[in-house]
């Protein structure tokens, strides 16, 4: 539609972003053609957009050895239209929500490298297998891999300890993870443990590493804590610290969500197209910081992308 038009819609998707409005408010009929289009293609077409900027973004970015971590959000929807593609909520906010599977960077700093989309049909395991398998020709070097407890399963260990990924994996209390706190005795403890899923008509039994690590820190009482992983790492205290970097994925999706492009529409493409964009911003800001070697807040830099492209308009190139 030319490069005036295409302009004009990066000026309005970063303003869309920057205000948290509806992209249908901010240009109703780019917004039409822009998801007529989106409709066209498919998951993979998008992920394979996003995984080119990011190699791109990296490699400018130069890092050595990171530390990642894998985490779902969710975005609040009030529609009937979800149907399998969307999820039950666990924000009080709304009964359902478009929830996707996160990948990202935690160390040195937050750099979201992927997403999925995770419906009522998905399994959750394969989701973080195909994140897995992804991050593995990315250019760069992965020391440890974080997860919270919603990811301890037994299909993923199994994967992770079949391949030596590093893994450090926070351990909900089981009735197995009780007898082993019982059992502990030191500040520091470690434990062989068998679990056992069922795949293919198949029973399998992989082993991993839980390490009991007792009364490290206080809570906001000022009660000790107790911390239990599961991991394939040498058993030690200083795996509580490793494990507190996983919240820097917490924190940098907070950041994502002060670009959040909202929208009316209820097809998963289009809402899981505005959800990477959203990403891709934080990825280009996180390359434009270490460009410039300053802080530039992240709400003035989406401002700067609108103008930059409203002058590409006002005065285009001859």
């Amino acid at each position: 539609m030319g490069n005036e038009w295409l302009c004009r819609l990066c000026a309005t998707l970063s303003e869309a972003a920057r205000t948290q409005s509806y992209i249908e408010t901010t240009s109703p009929t780019q917004a039409d053609s822009l998801h007529k289009a989106i409709k066209e293609v498919d998951i993979r077409t998008i992920c394979k957009g996003y995984e080119l900027l990011v190699r791109k973004c990296l490699s400018r970015l130069r890092f050595g050895r990171v530390k990642v971590a894998l985490d779902t959000t969710e975005d609040p929807y009030w529609g009937k239209k979800g149907g399998s593609n969307s999820r039950a909520s666990v924000d009080e906010k709304s009964k359902e929500s478009w929830q996707f599977l996160n990948l990202a960077i935690v160390e040195p700093y937050f750099v979201p490298l992927m997403s999925l989309p995770y419906r009522q049909t998905d399994s959750l395991d394969d989701l973080v297998i195909d994140l897995l398998q992804y991050l593995k020709y990315l250019p760069i070097r992965t020391d440890l891999v974080l997860f919270d407890r919603g990811f301890y399963h037994a299909r993923l260990i199994d994967y992770l300890e079949a391949r030596q990924i590093p893994y450090l994996i926070f351990v909900p209390r089981t009735d197995a993870v009780k007898r082993y706190f019982e059992q502990s005795t030191a500040i520091l403890n470690s434990f062989q443990h068998e679990m056992s899923y069922a795949l293919d008509k198949s029973t399998w039994k992989p082993e991993t590493k839980i390490v009991i690590c007792k009364g490290v820190g206080k809570d906001k009482l000022g009660n000790p804590l107790d911390w239990c992983f599961a991991t394939n790492q040498k058993p030690s205290l200083s795996l509580v610290q490793e494990y507190k970097k996983r919240w820097n994925i917490e924190t940098g999706f907070r950041i994502h969500d002060e670009a959040k492009i909202k929208t009316k529409s209820s097809h998963l493409l289009i809402r899981f197209f505005y959800h990477l964009l959203s990403m891709l911003f934080v990825l280009v800001w996180r390359v434009r910081r270490a460009r410039r070697n300053f802080v530039l807040v992240f709400k003035r830099f989406l401002k700067e992308i609108e103008d930059d492209f409203l002058k590409l308009v006002a005065k285009p190139p001859a």
